[in-house]
Protein backbone atom coordinates (compact mmCIF):
# COMPACT_ATOMS: atom_id res chain seq x y z
CA UNK A 1 0.00 0.00 0.00
CA UNK A 2 1.07 3.60 -0.64
CA UNK A 3 1.53 6.19 2.07
CA UNK A 4 0.02 9.43 0.85
CA UNK A 5 0.71 12.79 2.41
CA UNK A 6 -1.19 15.97 1.59
CA UNK A 7 0.46 19.26 2.45
CA UNK A 8 -1.92 22.23 2.61
CA UNK A 9 0.06 25.18 1.25
CA UNK A 10 -2.64 27.87 1.49
CA UNK A 11 -3.43 30.41 -1.17
CA UNK A 12 -3.48 34.05 -2.17
CA UNK A 13 -6.19 34.83 0.37
CA UNK A 14 -4.13 33.38 3.23
CA UNK A 15 -0.76 34.35 4.66
CA UNK A 16 -1.63 38.05 4.75
CA UNK A 17 0.07 38.51 8.12
CA UNK A 18 3.28 37.21 6.55
CA UNK A 19 3.41 40.23 4.27
CA UNK A 20 5.50 41.79 2.90
CA UNK A 21 7.49 38.54 2.60
CA UNK A 22 4.55 36.69 1.01
CA UNK A 23 4.45 39.37 -1.71
CA UNK A 24 7.61 37.83 -3.16
CA UNK A 25 6.61 34.17 -2.96
CA UNK A 26 4.05 31.90 -1.25
CA UNK A 27 4.64 31.69 2.48
CA UNK A 28 5.60 28.00 2.46
CA UNK A 29 8.29 28.68 -0.17
CA UNK A 30 10.00 31.31 1.96
CA UNK A 31 13.56 30.14 2.74
CA UNK A 32 14.11 29.26 6.40
CA UNK A 33 17.38 27.73 7.52
CA UNK A 34 18.59 27.52 3.96
CA UNK A 35 15.55 26.05 2.21
CA UNK A 36 11.82 26.67 1.70
CA UNK A 37 9.70 25.89 4.76
CA UNK A 38 7.77 23.20 2.88
CA UNK A 39 11.08 21.47 2.11
CA UNK A 40 11.53 20.84 5.82
CA UNK A 41 8.18 19.01 5.73
CA UNK A 42 8.95 17.04 2.55
CA UNK A 43 12.49 16.13 3.59
CA UNK A 44 11.20 14.75 6.90
CA UNK A 45 8.47 12.78 5.14
CA UNK A 46 11.02 11.19 2.84
CA UNK A 47 13.62 10.46 5.52
CA UNK A 48 11.08 8.96 7.92
CA UNK A 49 8.70 7.10 5.63
CA UNK A 50 10.05 6.35 2.14
CA UNK A 51 12.11 3.32 3.20
CA UNK A 52 9.08 1.36 4.47
CA UNK A 53 6.36 1.80 1.83
CA UNK A 54 5.88 3.72 -1.43
CA UNK A 55 5.40 7.41 -0.67
CA UNK A 56 3.36 9.98 -2.57
CA UNK A 57 3.29 13.65 -1.59
CA UNK A 58 0.60 16.04 -2.83
CA UNK A 59 0.71 19.80 -2.28
CA UNK A 60 -2.73 21.44 -2.46
CA UNK A 61 -3.25 25.20 -2.69
CA UNK A 62 -4.83 28.07 -4.56
CA UNK A 63 -2.49 30.46 -6.40
CA UNK A 64 -3.42 32.09 -9.70
CA UNK A 65 0.22 31.90 -10.73
CA UNK A 66 1.34 28.37 -9.89
CA UNK A 67 4.65 28.64 -11.76
CA UNK A 68 6.71 28.94 -8.59
CA UNK A 69 5.23 25.70 -7.28
CA UNK A 70 5.70 24.04 -10.65
CA UNK A 71 9.38 24.98 -10.64
CA UNK A 72 9.75 23.88 -7.03
CA UNK A 73 8.12 20.48 -7.69
CA UNK A 74 10.55 19.84 -10.57
CA UNK A 75 13.46 20.42 -8.21
CA UNK A 76 12.06 18.10 -5.53
CA UNK A 77 11.21 15.34 -8.02
CA UNK A 78 14.79 15.48 -9.26
CA UNK A 79 16.03 15.31 -5.67
CA UNK A 80 13.74 12.35 -4.84
CA UNK A 81 13.18 10.37 -8.07
CA UNK A 82 11.60 7.46 -6.20
CA UNK A 83 8.93 9.63 -4.56
CA UNK A 84 5.97 11.01 -6.47
CA UNK A 85 5.60 14.70 -5.61
CA UNK A 86 2.87 16.78 -7.24
CA UNK A 87 1.21 20.19 -6.87
CA UNK A 88 -2.59 20.30 -7.22
CA UNK A 89 -4.04 23.76 -7.87
CA UNK A 90 -7.56 24.44 -6.62
CA UNK A 91 -9.83 26.29 -9.10
CA UNK A 92 -10.69 28.77 -6.32
CA UNK A 93 -10.10 29.10 -2.60
CA UNK A 94 -11.81 26.03 -1.16
CA UNK A 95 -10.99 26.07 2.56
CA UNK A 96 -8.73 23.72 4.48
CA UNK A 97 -10.68 20.60 3.44
CA UNK A 98 -12.25 21.69 0.14
CA UNK A 99 -9.16 20.61 -1.79
CA UNK A 100 -9.28 17.18 -0.16
CA UNK A 101 -12.81 16.74 -1.45
CA UNK A 102 -12.16 18.28 -4.87
CA UNK A 103 -9.11 16.06 -5.48
CA UNK A 104 -10.58 12.96 -3.80
CA UNK A 105 -10.07 10.83 -6.91
CA UNK A 106 -6.40 11.87 -7.09
CA UNK A 107 -5.94 11.00 -3.42
CA UNK A 108 -8.07 7.89 -2.95
CA UNK A 109 -9.12 6.83 -6.46
CA UNK A 110 -6.44 4.20 -7.06
CA UNK A 111 -7.49 2.26 -3.91
CA UNK A 112 -3.87 2.08 -2.69
CA UNK A 113 -4.25 4.69 0.05
CA UNK A 114 -5.56 3.24 3.30
CA UNK A 115 -4.20 6.00 5.52
CA UNK A 116 -3.65 9.63 4.71
CA UNK A 117 -1.35 12.14 6.35
CA UNK A 118 -2.63 15.73 6.16
CA UNK A 119 -0.20 18.49 7.13
CA UNK A 120 -0.61 22.24 7.37
CA UNK A 121 2.40 23.52 5.45
CA UNK A 122 3.10 26.40 7.84
CA UNK A 123 3.57 24.22 10.93
CA UNK A 124 7.03 24.28 12.51
CA UNK A 125 7.97 21.33 14.74
CA UNK A 126 10.04 18.16 14.81
CA UNK A 127 7.50 16.56 12.40
CA UNK A 128 6.78 13.26 14.19
CA UNK A 129 5.28 11.60 11.10
CA UNK A 130 6.48 8.07 11.82
CA UNK A 131 5.43 8.28 15.46
CA UNK A 132 1.97 9.47 14.41
CA UNK A 133 1.53 6.60 11.96
CA UNK A 134 2.82 4.05 14.48
CA UNK A 135 0.45 5.46 17.09
CA UNK A 136 -2.42 5.36 14.58
CA UNK A 137 -1.74 1.66 13.94
CA UNK A 138 -1.20 0.75 17.59
CA UNK A 139 -4.43 2.49 18.69
CA UNK A 140 -6.39 1.12 15.72
CA UNK A 141 -7.73 4.63 15.24
CA UNK A 142 -9.90 6.03 12.47
CA UNK A 143 -8.24 9.44 12.82
CA UNK A 144 -5.35 10.89 14.82
CA UNK A 145 -4.59 14.54 15.51
CA UNK A 146 -1.30 15.94 16.79
CA UNK A 147 -1.98 17.55 20.17
CA UNK A 148 0.31 20.25 21.54
CA UNK A 149 0.78 20.91 25.24
CA UNK A 150 -0.40 24.53 25.69
CA UNK A 151 2.01 25.04 28.58
CA UNK A 152 4.81 25.29 26.01
CA UNK A 153 3.24 28.43 24.61
CA UNK A 154 1.75 29.84 27.79
CA UNK A 155 5.07 29.87 29.61
CA UNK A 156 7.21 30.94 26.64
CA UNK A 157 9.06 27.67 27.17
CA UNK A 158 10.60 27.64 23.73
CA UNK A 159 10.90 31.41 23.34
CA UNK A 160 13.69 31.83 25.88
CA UNK A 161 16.20 30.36 23.45
CA UNK A 162 14.98 32.55 20.62
CA UNK A 163 15.99 35.94 22.01
CA UNK A 164 19.60 36.90 22.39
CA UNK A 165 20.93 39.15 25.16
CA UNK A 166 17.56 39.76 26.81
CA UNK A 167 16.78 39.85 30.53
CA UNK A 168 15.17 36.47 31.24
CA UNK A 169 13.38 37.89 34.29
CA UNK A 170 11.29 40.09 31.99
CA UNK A 171 9.51 37.19 30.34
CA UNK A 172 5.75 37.14 30.73
CA UNK A 173 3.32 34.26 30.41
CA UNK A 174 0.37 34.01 28.07
CA UNK A 175 -3.16 34.35 29.39
CA UNK A 176 -4.46 30.79 29.64
CA UNK A 177 -7.83 31.41 28.03
CA UNK A 178 -6.39 33.68 25.36
CA UNK A 179 -4.01 31.01 24.08
CA UNK A 180 -6.90 28.57 23.58
CA UNK A 181 -8.87 31.22 21.70
CA UNK A 182 -6.09 31.42 19.10
CA UNK A 183 -5.96 27.73 18.14
CA UNK A 184 -8.17 24.70 17.73
CA UNK A 185 -8.68 23.03 21.12
CA UNK A 186 -8.76 19.28 21.74
CA UNK A 187 -10.31 17.68 24.82
CA UNK A 188 -9.22 14.07 25.17
CA UNK A 189 -9.37 11.36 27.82
CA UNK A 190 -6.02 10.84 29.51
CA UNK A 191 -6.71 7.14 29.95
CA UNK A 192 -6.95 6.23 26.26
CA UNK A 193 -6.22 9.45 24.27
CA UNK A 194 -9.76 9.44 22.85
CA UNK A 195 -10.91 12.86 21.65
CA UNK A 196 -14.30 13.65 23.19
CA UNK A 197 -14.64 17.23 21.98
CA UNK A 198 -13.02 19.55 19.44
CA UNK A 199 -13.69 23.29 19.17
CA UNK A 200 -12.00 25.75 16.84
CA UNK A 201 -10.69 28.85 18.65
CA UNK A 202 -13.14 28.75 21.56
CA UNK A 203 -14.55 32.07 22.71
CA UNK A 204 -15.72 30.83 26.12
CA UNK A 205 -13.32 30.18 28.97
CA UNK A 206 -11.90 26.70 29.05
CA UNK A 207 -9.35 26.97 31.88
CA UNK A 208 -11.80 25.49 34.43
CA UNK A 209 -12.12 22.39 32.28
CA UNK A 210 -8.33 22.02 32.40
CA UNK A 211 -8.66 21.31 36.12
CA UNK A 212 -10.39 18.03 35.28
CA UNK A 213 -7.76 15.39 36.00
CA UNK A 214 -9.31 12.84 33.65
CA UNK A 215 -8.80 14.95 30.52
CA UNK A 216 -6.02 16.53 28.50
CA UNK A 217 -6.77 19.90 26.94
CA UNK A 218 -4.41 20.37 23.99
CA UNK A 219 -3.90 22.64 21.01
CA UNK A 220 -4.40 21.46 17.44
CA UNK A 221 -0.91 20.80 16.05
CA UNK A 222 -2.01 20.86 12.40
CA UNK A 223 -0.93 17.30 11.48
CA UNK A 224 -3.46 14.47 11.06
CA UNK A 225 -3.81 10.85 10.02
CA UNK A 226 -7.11 9.69 8.49
CA UNK A 227 -8.40 6.39 7.15
CA UNK A 228 -10.56 6.20 4.03
CA UNK A 229 -13.69 6.96 6.04
CA UNK A 230 -12.74 10.62 5.88
CA UNK A 231 -14.17 10.48 2.34
CA UNK A 232 -17.70 10.01 3.69
CA UNK A 233 -17.11 12.88 6.15
CA UNK A 234 -16.03 15.14 3.29
CA UNK A 235 -19.07 14.12 1.24
CA UNK A 236 -21.38 14.82 4.18
CA UNK A 237 -19.81 18.25 4.64
CA UNK A 238 -20.15 18.97 0.92
CA UNK A 239 -23.86 18.08 0.96
CA UNK A 240 -24.38 20.11 4.12
CA UNK A 241 -22.92 23.20 2.47
CA UNK A 242 -25.37 22.89 -0.41
CA UNK A 243 -28.41 22.79 1.90
CA UNK A 244 -28.69 26.10 3.80
CA UNK A 245 -31.19 24.78 6.34
CA UNK A 246 -28.94 21.86 7.31
CA UNK A 247 -25.84 24.02 7.16
CA UNK A 248 -27.15 26.68 9.56
CA UNK A 249 -28.41 24.03 11.93
CA UNK A 250 -24.86 22.71 12.07
CA UNK A 251 -23.12 26.13 12.03
CA UNK A 252 -25.48 28.13 14.21
CA UNK A 253 -22.87 30.85 14.65
CA UNK A 254 -22.75 31.85 10.98
CA UNK A 255 -24.87 34.16 8.87
CA UNK A 256 -26.28 33.31 5.46
CA UNK A 257 -23.94 35.68 3.65
CA UNK A 258 -20.97 33.64 4.89
CA UNK A 259 -22.03 30.39 3.22
CA UNK A 260 -19.76 29.05 0.50
CA UNK A 261 -20.78 25.71 -0.96
CA UNK A 262 -17.30 25.21 -2.46
CA UNK A 263 -15.41 25.83 0.79
CA UNK A 264 -15.07 23.08 3.39
CA UNK A 265 -13.27 23.61 6.67
CA UNK A 266 -11.22 20.71 7.99
CA UNK A 267 -11.53 22.11 11.48
CA UNK A 268 -15.22 23.13 11.54
CA UNK A 269 -16.73 20.54 9.20
CA UNK A 270 -14.61 17.45 9.87
CA UNK A 271 -12.71 17.53 13.18
CA UNK A 272 -15.69 19.00 15.00
CA UNK A 273 -17.91 16.06 14.00
CA UNK A 274 -15.48 13.16 14.48
CA UNK A 275 -15.91 12.74 18.27
CA UNK A 276 -19.61 11.93 17.75
CA UNK A 277 -19.37 10.03 14.45
CA UNK A 278 -20.51 6.40 14.88
CA UNK A 279 -17.89 3.66 14.59
CA UNK A 280 -15.10 6.25 14.59
CA UNK A 281 -12.16 6.25 16.96
CA UNK A 282 -10.68 9.74 17.06
CA UNK A 283 -7.42 9.87 19.02
CA UNK A 284 -4.79 12.46 19.86
CA UNK A 285 -1.04 11.98 19.87
CA UNK A 286 0.36 14.35 22.49
CA UNK A 287 3.62 16.16 21.83
CA UNK A 288 5.75 17.99 24.38
CA UNK A 289 8.26 19.19 21.80
CA UNK A 290 8.71 22.59 20.16
CA UNK A 291 5.77 23.66 18.03
CA UNK A 292 4.93 26.91 16.31
CA UNK A 293 3.08 28.22 13.29
CA UNK A 294 4.56 30.47 10.61
CA UNK A 295 2.19 33.43 10.77
CA UNK A 296 4.41 36.51 10.70
CA UNK A 297 7.97 37.54 9.82
CA UNK A 298 8.87 37.29 13.51
CA UNK A 299 7.85 33.63 13.53
CA UNK A 300 10.14 33.13 10.50
CA UNK A 301 13.09 34.15 12.66
CA UNK A 302 11.91 31.81 15.42
CA UNK A 303 11.57 28.97 12.92
CA UNK A 304 15.02 29.69 11.56
CA UNK A 305 16.46 29.44 15.07
CA UNK A 306 14.62 26.18 15.77
CA UNK A 307 15.84 24.45 12.61
CA UNK A 308 19.39 25.70 13.21
CA UNK A 309 19.26 24.26 16.73
CA UNK A 310 18.00 20.95 15.32
CA UNK A 311 20.94 20.82 12.91
CA UNK A 312 23.32 21.62 15.74
CA UNK A 313 21.95 18.76 17.84
CA UNK A 314 21.61 16.17 15.08
CA UNK A 315 24.28 16.87 12.46
CA UNK A 316 26.74 18.88 14.51
CA UNK A 317 28.93 20.59 11.91
CA UNK A 318 28.32 18.38 8.88
CA UNK A 319 25.91 21.04 7.61
CA UNK A 320 26.60 24.02 9.85
CA UNK A 321 29.65 26.23 9.82
CA UNK A 322 32.20 25.05 12.43
CA UNK A 323 32.87 27.43 15.34
CA UNK A 324 35.77 29.81 14.92
CA UNK A 325 36.82 33.33 15.82
CA UNK A 326 34.37 34.60 13.22
CA UNK A 327 31.52 32.07 13.66
CA UNK A 328 29.32 31.76 16.76
CA UNK A 329 27.14 28.62 16.25
CA UNK A 330 24.65 27.87 14.97
CA UNK A 331 25.33 29.40 11.55
CA UNK A 332 24.29 27.93 8.20
CA UNK A 333 25.79 29.07 4.90
CA UNK A 334 24.18 27.53 1.81
CA UNK A 335 26.91 28.88 -0.47
CA UNK A 336 30.62 29.20 0.19
CA UNK A 337 30.59 32.84 1.25
CA UNK A 338 32.13 32.32 4.70
CA UNK A 339 35.73 31.91 3.60
CA UNK A 340 37.45 34.73 5.48
CA UNK A 341 35.87 34.35 8.90
CA UNK A 342 38.74 36.14 10.62
CA UNK A 343 37.56 39.41 9.07
CA UNK A 344 33.97 39.42 10.42
CA UNK A 345 31.78 37.78 13.09
CA UNK A 346 28.58 35.85 12.28
CA UNK A 347 26.11 34.27 14.71
CA UNK A 348 24.44 32.95 16.63
CA UNK A 349 21.23 31.99 14.81
CA UNK A 350 22.09 33.13 11.29
CA UNK A 351 21.31 31.47 7.96
CA UNK A 352 22.93 32.76 4.77
CA UNK A 353 21.86 32.01 1.20
CA UNK A 354 23.83 31.64 -2.03
CA UNK A 355 26.10 34.24 -3.62
CA UNK A 356 26.32 36.46 -0.54
CA UNK A 357 29.21 38.90 -0.26
CA UNK A 358 30.22 39.92 3.26
CA UNK A 359 32.64 42.78 3.88
CA UNK A 360 35.32 43.15 6.54
CA UNK A 361 34.23 43.96 10.08
CA UNK A 362 30.62 42.85 9.52
CA UNK A 363 28.59 41.57 12.51
CA UNK A 364 25.39 39.54 11.98
CA UNK A 365 23.14 38.17 14.76
CA UNK A 366 19.79 36.32 14.71
CA UNK A 367 18.97 37.01 11.06
CA UNK A 368 18.03 35.46 7.73
CA UNK A 369 20.19 36.57 4.79
CA UNK A 370 18.77 35.45 1.43
CA UNK A 371 20.49 34.92 -1.94
CA UNK A 372 22.58 37.43 -3.90
CA UNK A 373 22.98 39.86 -0.99
CA UNK A 374 25.90 42.27 -0.65
CA UNK A 375 26.89 43.57 2.80
CA UNK A 376 29.47 46.36 2.99
CA UNK A 377 32.36 46.70 5.44
CA UNK A 378 31.71 47.32 9.15
CA UNK A 379 27.93 46.88 8.90
CA UNK A 380 25.91 45.54 11.83
CA UNK A 381 22.77 43.40 11.26
CA UNK A 382 20.55 42.05 14.06
CA UNK A 383 17.03 40.57 14.28
CA UNK A 384 16.50 41.13 10.57
CA UNK A 385 15.31 39.45 7.38
CA UNK A 386 17.26 40.47 4.29
CA UNK A 387 15.62 39.34 1.03
CA UNK A 388 17.09 38.43 -2.37
CA UNK A 389 19.26 40.94 -4.17
CA UNK A 390 19.56 43.46 -1.32
CA UNK A 391 22.64 45.69 -1.32
CA UNK A 392 23.75 47.17 2.01
CA UNK A 393 26.54 49.73 2.08
CA UNK A 394 29.43 50.31 4.48
CA UNK A 395 29.03 51.31 8.13
CA UNK A 396 25.29 50.63 8.14
CA UNK A 397 23.26 49.48 11.13
CA UNK A 398 20.27 47.22 10.41
CA UNK A 399 18.67 46.52 13.77
CA UNK A 400 15.47 45.00 15.07
CA UNK A 401 14.66 44.69 18.77
CA UNK A 402 12.84 41.44 19.47
CA UNK A 403 11.67 41.03 23.07
CA UNK A 404 9.34 38.70 24.93
CA UNK A 405 6.51 41.19 24.29
CA UNK A 406 7.25 40.96 20.56
CA UNK A 407 6.86 37.20 20.63
CA UNK A 408 3.70 37.41 22.74
CA UNK A 409 2.26 39.77 20.10
CA UNK A 410 3.15 37.24 17.42
CA UNK A 411 -0.16 35.59 18.25
CA UNK A 412 -2.11 38.84 18.09
CA UNK A 413 -5.26 38.38 16.03
CA UNK A 414 -5.99 42.06 15.45
CA UNK A 415 -4.31 44.51 13.11
CA UNK A 416 -3.10 46.75 15.94
CA UNK A 417 -1.11 43.88 17.44
CA UNK A 418 0.24 43.00 14.01
CA UNK A 419 1.58 46.47 13.28
CA UNK A 420 3.19 46.63 16.71
CA UNK A 421 4.77 43.28 15.95
CA UNK A 422 6.33 44.01 12.56
CA UNK A 423 7.80 47.22 13.95
CA UNK A 424 10.09 45.18 16.18
CA UNK A 425 12.21 43.65 13.43
CA UNK A 426 13.79 44.87 10.21
CA UNK A 427 12.67 43.50 6.85
CA UNK A 428 14.54 44.57 3.73
CA UNK A 429 12.52 43.30 0.78
CA UNK A 430 13.79 42.24 -2.61
CA UNK A 431 16.39 44.45 -4.34
CA UNK A 432 16.43 47.13 -1.62
CA UNK A 433 19.50 49.37 -1.64
CA UNK A 434 20.79 50.80 1.65
CA UNK A 435 23.38 53.53 1.14
CA UNK A 436 26.52 53.92 3.25
CA UNK A 437 26.14 54.88 6.92
CA UNK A 438 22.34 54.48 7.00
CA UNK A 439 20.64 53.31 10.21
CA UNK A 440 17.51 51.14 9.73
CA UNK A 441 15.75 50.52 13.04
CA UNK A 442 12.60 48.40 13.49
CA UNK A 443 11.36 49.17 9.99
CA UNK A 444 9.91 47.46 6.93
CA UNK A 445 11.25 48.41 3.50
CA UNK A 446 9.20 47.24 0.51
CA UNK A 447 10.86 45.97 -2.70
CA UNK A 448 13.08 48.05 -5.00
CA UNK A 449 13.53 50.99 -2.60
CA UNK A 450 16.70 52.98 -2.00
CA UNK A 451 17.44 54.28 1.48
CA UNK A 452 19.58 57.40 1.54
CA UNK A 453 18.87 58.42 5.15
CA UNK A 454 18.02 56.78 8.49
CA UNK A 455 14.61 55.20 9.05
CA UNK A 456 13.11 54.27 12.43
CA UNK A 457 9.73 52.64 13.06
CA UNK A 458 8.65 53.15 9.46
CA UNK A 459 7.11 51.18 6.63
CA UNK A 460 8.91 52.49 3.55
CA UNK A 461 6.60 52.13 0.56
Amino acid sequence: MTIKAVILVGGETTGTRFRPLSMESPKVLFPICGKPLVSHVIDNLVSQLSSTEPLEILLIGFFKDSSKFDDYIKIKNKQYPDVKIKYLSEPNSMGTAGGLYYFREEIFGDETCEKLLVIHGDVICNYPFKQLLDFYDAENSSAVILGIDPVLLMNNFHNKKQIQNQDQSSFVTYDKDRIFSLYGTIIAKKANNEVVHYVEKPTSKISKFRMETDYNVLLNGGIYVFNRNVLSELETAHVRHKDPSTYFEFHDDLEEDNVDDKSISLELDILRTLPTTPNTKFSTYKSNSFWYQLKTPVSALMANNFFLEQLLQNDQYKTLEPPSAGVVPPVLSVGSCLQNTATYKIGPNVSIGKNVTIGRGVRIINSIISNNVTIGDNTFISNSIVSDGVKIGKWCRIEGTITSTTISNDNASNSDGYFKLINNIVILCQNTVVNNQVFVYNSIVLPHKELKSDVKYEIVM
